[in-house]
Formats: structure tokens, C-alpha cells, sequence
């Protein structure tokens, strides 16, 4: 099989590049991966990954929804990603929300719900709770002036946690914007701006929870690989949160409401020894399926067998 992913930009893109390595890893001997800004001939599958940027798609397409269809960015307006998704011979979604959307406003079945994967090898599993001095909550992800990863309810709950007893560490870029603000309200505050993927493995078990306040995700990748390492999280009940957190089991689900999201956090934080230990002893024991990238790339041929086998039993 000869897949080409179609890029349709020159525009390079972290998770993208990471989802290509993955396949280049693990896809099988028998089958070829073409990675190109426009199409290339005489290839199986056609996998886009910016179909927005298209004029139309090939026969045999593939198309991931990359991010939150309910986003109010006019970059990301659903309509402009829509239009290419009627296109498609099938659609891959990252959560069942991406799904649920496509299929009550829009009428789209033909979607297929594979998750961002772990790279177990780089991975492991904290197998007791942490003993970290100061109840220590993470963030990883851009700042973004929108203010779209949450950031104004981080800069809420702030004013009404304890500082004595919470730190943060805060990983990605723009994020030292909040580290002044957060140290300005007493608090004891880590950035990394730029950490190697290796480090990824140590910050989560340094992490007393992950905490995503986002409006908007489409994973994020760093839910199954936070739930992988038995890390909780906190955050809003949207994306592969609202797939994989359990509350009471791995995480808890953020409501918006600053003093009632500050309440669960201070509780947790002070119960330490009561609440947050039930929290990560039941993490520790939990069965969650986290797919792994090698999973994740096997359950894409998968959809890309059916697509050929589909159209060969057409013609």
C-alpha cells in the first residue's frame, strides 16, 4: 500500500511531525509512506492532515479533525473544514465530541475515533503517590494571547489558591508571561519554555496533577501520556479529557467557576495525605486502555484497508 500524507503547506507542525515519525517507526515493511506538500500519483490512500488548505480531495481521502470543531477562531471556522469532510472517503477523530459533532450537525457516520498514542518507550508508570513538599500542579501548553488555553481562569484560580502549600510548573512557549504573574501572588513557579520530548517522562512524575483549564482542544497529546504515567488530571470536560477521565478515578473535571474549581484544588492540595492519595492510589490501579503509537498507526490501516477494499468492491 502506498500512502501519501498530504500536508498542503510547508508550515512545520510538532504533533504532525510526530504523528510521521510514528509511522515511519512503525508502519510495516510491506507499505509506503509518502509525506508531500501536494499529492503525489498513483498512491492508495490520500491522507490529509490540512484539508482546509485544499481545492478538493483525491479519491481513496483521509482526513483527520486535528482540532475542536466549536472553536471561535476564525482560522479554525468548522464551516471552511467541513466543506473538504463531505469530501472525504472517511474522517478521523481524535474524541468522541469531534464525532458527535460531525454526525448531529452535519450528518457525517463515516468516522472512525482514533486517539493521540504514548511512546512507551519513553514512558513509565508511577507506581506510588508522590512526596513532593508543595502540592505541585502542571500546565503544558502554549500561551496564547486569546487566552484560549485557559488562561485567564489559571490567572482566577491563582488569586484563590494557597501558596504555601502549591507550586507550578508551567512548560511550553509564552509561558513565563504567567510565571511573573504567578510568582507576583507568592507562589513558588518552574518554566520550561522548550523541554526535550526525553524530559517528558521526568516532568510528569514530578506533577501532582496535569491541570488543562483549555476552552478549545482537539487532544491534547498530553492526556493519554499524563494518564499513561498515572498522573491525574484537571481540566475541562472537552476532547480526549472528557474520553478519558474518570472523575474520582484518574482526574476530576473542571466546571469554569473559578471559586469552585480553586475549592477542589485547595481541598486536594491539603488533603494531600486523604483525598489526593485515594485519587492516585485508585490512578495506580485503574485499567484505562491508553493506545500506544504502534496501536495508533495499526487502527489507521485498518481504516485504510477498508477504504480500498470499499472501492475496489464498487468498481
Amino acid at each position: 500500500m502506498r500512502i501519501n500524507f498530504v500536508m498542503s503547506n510547508t508550515v512545520s507542525s510538532g504533533i504532525f511531525n510526530a504523528i510521521i515519525s510514528y509511522f515511519k517507526v512503525y508502519l510495516p515493511a510491506e507499505h509506503e509512506l509518502f509525506v508531500s506538500q501536494y499529492p503525489i500519483n498513483n498512491c492508495d490512500i490520500y491522507h490529509y492532515h490540512r484539508p482546509n488548505l485544499e481545492e478538493n480531495l483525491l479519491e481513496n481521502s483521509v482526513v483527520t479533525v486535528h482540532h475542536d470543531l466549536e472553536d471561535t477562531d476564525p482560522w479554525f471556522d468548522s464551516s471552511i473544514f467541513v466543506e473538504k469532510y463531505h469530501q472525504a472517503n472517511h474522517i478521523v477523530c481524535l474524541n468522541s465530541m469531534q464525532k458527535e459533532f460531525l454526525k448531529t450537525r452535519e450528518k457525517l457516520e463515516n468516522t472512525t475515533i482514533i486517539p493521540h498514542g504514548v511512546n512507551e518507550k519513553v514512558f513509565t508508570k508511577k507506581t506510588r503517590v508522590s512526596n513532593n513538599k508543595k502540592f505541585t500542579i502542571g500546565i503544558i501548553s502554549k500561551y496564547y494571547t486569546r487566552r484560549v488555553k485557559g488562561e485567564a481562569l489559571l490567572s482566577e484560580l491563582s488569586k484563590r489558591l494557597n501558596n504555601e502549600i502549591i507550586k507550578f510548573i508551567l512548560v511550553g512557549e509564552g509561558r513565563h508571561q504567567q510565571k511573573v504573574e504567578l510568582e507576583s501572588l507568592g507562589f513558588e513557579c518552574d518554566v520550561y519554555e522548550v523541554l526535550p520530548y526525553s524530559m517528558f517522562n521526568q516532568l510528569y512524575h514530578s506533577l501532582d496533577i496535569l491541570l488543562i483549564p483549555s476552552l478549545f482542544e482537539g487532544g491534547p497529546a498530553n492526556v493519554p501520556e499524563a494518564l499513561y504515567t498515572n498522573t491525574p488530571i484537571i481540566g475541562r470536560k472537552i476532547a480526549m479529557i472528557k474520553d478519558m477521565v474518570i472523575p474520582g478515578e484518574n482526574g476530576f473535571f473542571l466546571s469554569g467557576n473559578p471559586d469552585i474549581d480553586a475549592k477542589l484544588l485547595n481541598e486536594l492540595s491539603l488533603n494531600k495525605n486523604n483525598k489526593f492519595s485515594i485519587l492516585q492510589n485508585k490512578i495506580i490501579k485503574s485499567n484505562i486502555n491508553i493506545l500506544t503509537w504502534r496501536e495508533v498507526v495499526e487502527k489507521h490501516l485498518a481504516v485504510y484497508k477498508r477504504i480500498i477494499l470499499e472501492n475496489s468492491n464498487e468498481n
